[in-house]
Order: structure tokens, then C-alpha cells, then sequence
């Protein structure tokens, strides 16, 4: 008999995204799977209308918005309650390959992977890679992407242990979350992954990436986009926050004077001013610690 998986998903105001990620799982091949769906606070009325389209759908209701992270928690929890064997997050903003969970599953249940993920193409350019894994740069040590944005020619071919996966799609076996725990709520909307990732390798678990399984992402689609305020907000507070969680300073200082410049940069190179002051309204909170949603409203169309 096929592991019971629950499928977590987050919604707020995509009632479009993800309804059509929705109808892509109804087409897998898997059999033994359910869904819970987070909505976090939405204002469109999309819980309404997915209910009315997918009755048997696990509902939960925020009030307001928690965030990525403890979002997926509040998911987790409940599916941890249900005793299933793995716990697959998945963006909302995602389709997918019909076979790729068993692919994946098939990986966990015959491997010592802790957590898998698959190969990630961009939605409006399937052709490009969006994630095959995740590693560190060196010195430095900001996560990044391999082969992010190139043409796929089979780089990455072969199951492959990594350093990490991105949130965007994860399997995870129940052990993890007994051993380490859920994610960190403190980043709120990014880098929960990598730091989720980073716990358990150290608790002993393999990270890995599954190539052929293969879904397709339209890529910070509820943040406005790569280049939005409130995703520049994110990404350059938890960069810090991540590398003083982890107890590595000299690189948290190296970002700090590197990648905090280079996101000014490209947030200049784009007439994006917004996107400047986000970067050093992010870098505030951090030295002031305020963490979980901080300063990020302000950045909220």
C-alpha cells in the first residue's frame, strides 16, 4: 500500500494560482494523498469558492496573515495529528508533472532521505531551470541555486544529495518534524526552508533532489515578484537572520556589506526606490531584532 502523504498549501488573495495548482493535483498519479489548505487571511473570497469547487479539501482559516512559515505550521500540525508518513509542502503558484510524487515517495521510502525535493522548472519558460538544489557560496556562504535560469540539458540528471531544497516543494518524512521540530516563524517568508534544511542535516537527515520528478513555478508570485519591496524586504533581513541563527558572524558581516550593496544595486538598476528602502528598513529590524512579519506591511500594496 502506497504512505499516506497530506498535501499542505497555502492560499492569500490567489484564488486564480491556486485553483489551477489545485486541478494539477487532481490529475497525479499518486492515490494516497490529502489535502489541508492554509489560508492566510485571504480578503477575495477565495476559501469560498475553492470549497465550492473542492469540497473534500481540508480547509483552515487564519484570520490574518501569519506568514510562510508559520502558515505551513499550523498545516504541519494538523497533519501530524492525522499520523500520515510524509508531509509535502507546495507552493501555491505551482504545477505539476502527473507521476511526480511518486517519484518522489518512491525515493523516501527507499532511501535514508529525510527530505526530497524535485526538479523545478519556471512555469512561463519551461525550458529553464528554476531549482535542481541548493548549495552555499564559498566564503561568503549565501545560499543560492545551481544552474538558476539556465537552459535544461540534463546538468542534473541523477538523484542527488544537496544542501538544501527550497520550501516551494518538499517531502518530508514525519521523523524529521519529531526530531527537529517545524519551521523557524521568526523568518516569516523566506529562508525558512534553507534553515529548516540546516537542522536536519545536523539531526543526521539527507537532503536530496529528485530530477525526475518535475513540477513548475511562477516564482514569488503572492510576494509581487522577484523585485518587489516586500520580497527585498524578506530576503535581505533572513539573510542575516539566518547566518545569526546558524552562529556563522563572519559571513552575516560579509553579507551585510556584500549582498545588503548588490540588492541597492539591482533594486536601482530597476527604478525600483521602494526596493531600496525596503533593504534598509530589513537591515534595521534585524539589528533591532524585530522579526516574524517586522516592518514588511509597509511594503504591501
Amino acid at each position: 500500500m502506497q504512505p499516506k502523504v497530506t498535501i499542505i498549501i497555502l492560499n492569500w488573495n490567489q484564488e486564480k494560482d491556486t485553483m489551477e495548482c489545485l486541478n494539477s493535483i487532481a490529475n497525479i498519479t499518486y492515490v494516497n494523498y490529502g489535502i489541508i489548505l492554509v489560508d492566510n487571511g485571504s480578503k477575495d473570497g477565495s476559501p469560498d469558492n475553492i470549497h465550492k469547487k473542492f469540497p473534500d479539501i481540508e480547509i483552515i482559516r487564519n484570520t490574518y496573515n501569519v506568514g510562510f512559515a508559520e502558515g505551513n505550521n499550523i498545516g504541519i500540525r494538523r497533519a501530524l495529528e492525522l499520523k500520515n508518513d510524509f508531509i509535502l509542502l507546495l507552493n501555491n503558484d505551482t504545477v505539476l508533472e502527473p507521476e511526480f510524487l511518486d517519484v518522489l515517495v518512491n525515493l523516501a521510502i527507499n532511501s535514508e532521505s529525510g527530505i526530497s525535493s524535485p526538479k523545478t522548472m519556471f512555469y512561463h519558460n519551461r525550458e529553464k531551470i528554476w531549482f535542481v538544489g541548493g548549495g552555499y557560496l564559498p566564503i561568503i556562504k549565501k545560499p543560492f541555486h545551481y544552474y538558476y535560469n539556465q537552459k535544461d540539458i540534463g546538468q542534473v540528471e541523477n538523484i542527488k544529495e544537496i544542501e538544501w531544497v527550497s520550501g516551494c516543494c518538499m517531502l518530508i518524512k514525519k521523523a524529521v518534524f519529531e526530531k527537529i521540530g517545524l519551521l523557524d516563524s521568526d523568518y516569516f517568508n523566506n529562508y525558512e526552508d534553507v534553515d529548516f534544511c540546516k537542522r536536519a542535516q545536523m539531526a543526521g537527515f539527507k537532503i536530496m533532489i529528485v530530477p525526475k520528478a518535475k513540477i513548475y513555478h511562477k516564482f514569488a508570485a503572492s510576494m509581487g515578484g522577484k523585485f518587489s519591496p516586500f520580497y527585498t524586504y524578506f530576503r535581505t533581513r533572513n539573510n542575516l537572520l539566518f547566518f545569526k541563527k546558524t552562529k556563522q558572524f563572519i559571513p552575516l558581516i560579509l553579507n551585510l556589506l556584500i549582498f545588503s550593496c548588490y540588492s541597492i544595486l539591482e533594486s536601482f538598476k530597476n527604478y525600483n526606490f521602494q526596493s531600496i528602502k525596503a533593504t534598509f528598513v530589513a537591515i534595521f529590524d534585524f539589528f533591532a531584532g524585530r522579526y516574524g512579519k517586522g516592518s514588511a506591511e509597509e511594503f504591501v500594496k
